[in-house]
């Protein structure tokens, strides 16, 4: 969001502390924290993904900006103490997780206190709507080149609270189906992925293993690993989003996933080193790369004897320098239209487990 602090001069005399930031871009943050020119006590920013709260912090100091930042894995985790929440509405989040904010949202304001809506599109036809629909009312600024801003105030107090999620089932080959329960902001929000398809139908996975999902997600790697592994085994799930992890959690326990084991991290710390017979890492394909760099640095290291890194992706090229320099050597069984990459041990053809 270019224009966040722009936009937000549009409608600021209508803020009143104490004020939250609700997810959004964290340079976007960090400007519209500074505009509001109130101290560090009267600001919180709120983000699901470690990450990102780090990013927010290191914005805030680069624009010479206080307040507090949290990460949990819901807004309505905080305290029902704020006058106004603002919301940067970046274009590129998705529909579901900003119903999931706007809504969570209301659930942080007193009585009368305003929701605010930074948009970045010039022309934005949903906001309004969905304002609307949660608080009754809703206004908005005139279309421009900076965005739109709604703003609803909160005329009652509504206690019920809607949760977005979608569940689906999943299964690998003729092993049982586990039931997985995502929400929005997390990856493969209703569906099982493809590409962790992919990986699961090759990968080796024995019982007794230790298995490391990496970058969990909503947990359904690690679930399906751990049918494989039984009793003796165990599964750690791994990611830098408290929102992943929470679900993750959720997940293990409903499909009685073997001695789980969760961590909250943005890189490897807290991680035991060759603490893990297999590592399955599924990292964005079209991410930066030090995002995939993040999921694979380091991992050598977690691996005992005999222990086996998968990584599924559609851009090979790009990852297989990256695997050389930690591995220094690795094959690729190519499934389903992806790449599977396997290092750490000696590779073997196999053919993969088909699933419907």
């Amino acid at each position: 969001m270019k224009h966040a602090a722009e936009l937000f001069a549009t409608v600021s005399q209508r803020v009143k502390p104490p004020v939250c930031l609700a997810l959004g871009p964290p340079w976007a943050v960090a400007t519209v924290v500074k505009a509001l020119h109130l101290p560090a006590a009267e600001v919180t920013c709120v983000q699901f993904d470690l990450h990102q709260a780090a990013r927010v912090r290191d914005c805030l100091a680069e624009v010479g900006a206080e307040a507090e930042v949290v990460c949990a894995p819901d807004l309505w985790d905080q305290p029902q103490r704020f006058n106004t929440v603002i919301f940067p509405a970046a274009a590129a989040a998705d529909r579901e997780l900003k119903l999931d904010v706007l809504e969570q949202g209301y659930h942080l304001l007193l009585p009368g206190g305003l929701f605010l809506t930074l948009s970045e599109y010039e022309k934005d036809s949903h906001f309004g709507k969905w304002q609307k629909r949660a608080f009754g009312k809703a206004a908005a600024t005139p279309s421009s080149k900076v965005g739109v801003a709604f703003w609803s105030h909160k005329t009652d107090d509504v206690t019920r609270r809607r949760r977005h999620e979608l569940a689906f089932h999943a299964k690998i080959g003729d092993g049982p189906a586990v039931n997985v329960v995502t929400r929005p902001g997390t990856f493969s929000y209703g569906r099982f992925d493809s590409g962790s398809r992919a990986m699961l139908e090759v990968a080796e996975i024995k019982e007794g293993d230790r298995v490391l999902d990496l970058g969990c997600g909503n947990g359904a790697v690690g679930c399906l690993a751990g049918q494989r592994v039984g009793p003796t085994g165990a599964v750690t799930f791994v990611d830098s989003s408290l929102r992943a992890l929470a679900l993750a959690e959720l997940n293990a326990k409903a499909n009685g996933t073997p001695n789980p084991t969760f961590v909250a991290a943005t890189r490897l710390e807290g991680l035991p080193a060759g603490g893990y017979d297999v590592v399955l890492a599924n990292p964005p394909y079209y991410a930066r790369s030090e995002i995939t760099a993040l999921f694979i640095e380091g991992t050598r290291e977690l691996l005992g004897p005999g222990g086996r890194y998968y990584l599924v992706t559609k851009m090979p090229t790009a990852v297989m320098p990256m695997i050389f320099e930690t591995y220094a050597d690795c094959s690729v069984i190519e499934n389903r239209g992806y790449s599977v990459v396997l290092a750490g041990a000696e590779s073997a053809d196999r053919e993969p487990q088909e699933s419907p």
